[in-house]
Parts: C-alpha cells; structure tokens; sequence
C-alpha cells in the first residue's frame, strides 16, 4: 500500500467484512479471475465530491447475503446484491472520515450497482485515491475511492 488512504480504507473495509458479513481476511490468493465481478458504488458529496466502489466477484455473493442475514446462503440476486449496496455503504460512511478527517462532513448517495460503462465514466470523472484489494476463502474484493481531480492524495 503506497499512501495513507490506502492502509486505512483496507483497515476500515476488512473491519467491515469480518462484522457485517463475517468474512475472514486471507493472505493474497490471486483471487479467482474466471468469476464475474458485481460493483455497487456510493458517490458522496461535501468539502469535495466523489465515489467509493466496491467489486465483488459473484461467487462470494451468496455467502456474503447468507452471513449478513443470518440464513442459508440465497439464491436470490436480489438479496445477494443488497448485501454488497449495504457493506459499500457502511465501507463508505466509516472511511471517509477516517481519511479526510472527521470535521468534514459529507453527505452520501444511497450505493447502487454499476455496470462497465459507469465504470468507465468513474475512471475519466474522477482521480483514484486508493484502491485496496483483500482476499477471502471463497472469493476476493476489490475497494477503490475516487475523489475529484484536484483533492490531494494523502500521503504517507
């Protein structure tokens, strides 16, 4: 990890997916690159604006939905997408504070599932302050935060 954005948000985003979703951080897997991958993103807005996206590869889904609300793993899309919205937004609400200080107040969007496209738009709207990655058992996550273009990146 290269800034200090970046060593927070993966504290911050493994803390959430060892409560919410009682998923156990593992050592680097290299992840599994023949599933697809499920992004839900919560733009905020404040001292600056921006967005905080999170990519799940699918076949963790139905864990993470089946450990949050505490059944047997869903089939239900529906559900299995809820889940990833809730954890980005909660991932969302404690890292920005944590990074850019806890005078700033921002205001978040309610998270939404993103598809390539969007993703793309993300990438020309806004700069990448960090981006972590954290492995699991069943699967691997991907957290990166975008901030407008002229916001500094914290440094180490």
């Amino acid at each position: 990890m290269t800034n200090v954005a970046e060593k927070i948000l993966y504290r911050k985003a493994a803390l959430i997916f060892e409560e919410l979703g009682f998923l156990m951080p593992q050592p680097e897997n290299g992840g599994d690159a023949s599933s697809e991958t499920v992004h839900a993103a919560v733009s905020f807005n404040g001292p600056f604006s921006g967005c905080l996206l999170v990519s799940l590869n699918s076949g963790i889904l139905p864990q993470l939905a089946s450990n949050m609300l505490g059944g047997a793993e869903s089939s239900e899309r529906t559900l299995n997408e809820d889940a990833l919205c809730e954890v980005a937004n909660v991932i969302c609400g404690n890292a920005l504070p944590a990074i850019y200080g806890f005078d700033s107040i921002f205001h978040l969007n309610a998270p939404e599932l993103i598809d390539a496209s969007r993703l793309e738009i993300l990438e020309s709207t806004f700069q990448r302050s960090a981006t972590i990655h954290i492995s699991f058992d069943s699967g691997h996550a991907k957290v990166a935060l975008f901030v407008d273009k002229n916001v500094p990146v914290p440094a180490a």
